[in-house]
């Protein structure tokens, strides 16, 4: 059984592509099932590279699924699309520009599952910025105990949480951190490598508002993230494993910005999906083997 969707969408970003398979490659946890959506001008399941990483994934166990779409109706629309091919209990939604160590989705499944919280961000470092150290973006709070939901408002002193994710300011602040050891942060929001609890992610619409969305636009997983966050928490890792290509964003306009941001949503999405007296129930997320292994007695 896979236990983790890698939903992997990408627009023009080949040499940021392959790099981000090849860290697919060589995750110590091969019961995947990945789920790709290309956009990009010239389809990127022709490169004989990408072939090749294909190949070795499933070699490795994986199901590697492939989607040309040449229709370009926005991120959001593409979450939403991956999201609907989704089978696993768990889904990752990775960005094409990102390279994960080998125990990023194997280590953010293990804490989906004790936490039961509604995601695990491992936020990649850019290390352009590697000696840009800025202290005064650093402030990190961990959680000393389970994950607990949280109301994090834009504006608020949690909503400042975002500059540990400025530059390489989680890089370097989990320089701290004991080497072997992984701690749990928290966050205002993830982005770009975000492992989620499908069934919360579904509970809150996941994607589902994306025709409301101008076709260039932000905060998508920003706004789904603060839904999560109200009824069950989330979460980031340190240090992260995951470090970013650091190549031009293709999901701005011509001008180089975005025509609306997801936010502007989030008063009704709260209404709907996140009020105590209107939220229904989900089931804990459970390895495979608890779902079928026998009480003790």
């Amino acid at each position: 059984m896979m236990v983790v969707d890698i939903l992997l969408p990408t627009r023009n970003r080949l040499p940021s592509l392959i790099m981000t398979l090849a860290g697919i490659a060589t995750q110590s946890e091969t019961r995947l099932h990945l789920v790709v959506a290309d956009q990009s001008d010239a389809p990127a399941g022709d490169s004989p590279v990408v072939q090749a990483l294909t190949r070795v994934i499933a070699a490795r166990g994986a199901v590697v699924e492939w989607h040309r779409r040449e229709e370009c109706r926005g991120i959001a629309e593409q979450r939403a699309f991956l999201l609907e091919r989704a089978l696993a209990p768990a889904v990752l939604y990775l960005d094409d520009d990102v390279l994960m160590e080998p125990w990023v989705v194997a280590h953010a499944l293990d804490v989906l599952r004790e936490e039961q919280c509604g995601f695990v961000g491992a936020f990649p470092a850019g290390l352009s910025f590697l000696d840009d150290v800025r202290p005064l973006q650093q402030n990190v709070e961990y959680w000393e105990g389970p994950v607990q939901p949280e109301a994090v408002e834009p504006g608020s002193r949690e909503w400042e949480r975002w500059h540990l994710h400025r530059a390489a300011n989680q890089y370097h602040a989990s320089r701290a951190v004991p080497p072997g050891r992984i701690r749990l942060y928290k966050v205002a929001w993830s982005a770009s490598c975000v492992l989620y609890d499908r069934a919360k992610l579904l509970s809150v619409g996941g994607f589902s508002f994306w025709p409301r969305l101008p076709r260039y636009h932000s905060g998508e997983e920003v706004l789904v993230q603060n839904l999560l966050m109200r009824r069950w928490g989330g979460c980031g890792l340190m240090p992260s494993g995951t470090y970013f290509s650091e190549m031009p964003s293709t999901v701005l306009n011509a001008a180089g910005g975005v025509d609306g941001h997801a936010l502007d949503l989030l008063p009704e999405m709260i209404e709907r999906y996140a009020r105590a007296d209107r939220a229904p129930g989900v089931a804990p997320l459970v390895t495979p083997s608890e779902q079928t292994a026998p009480s003790a007695t």
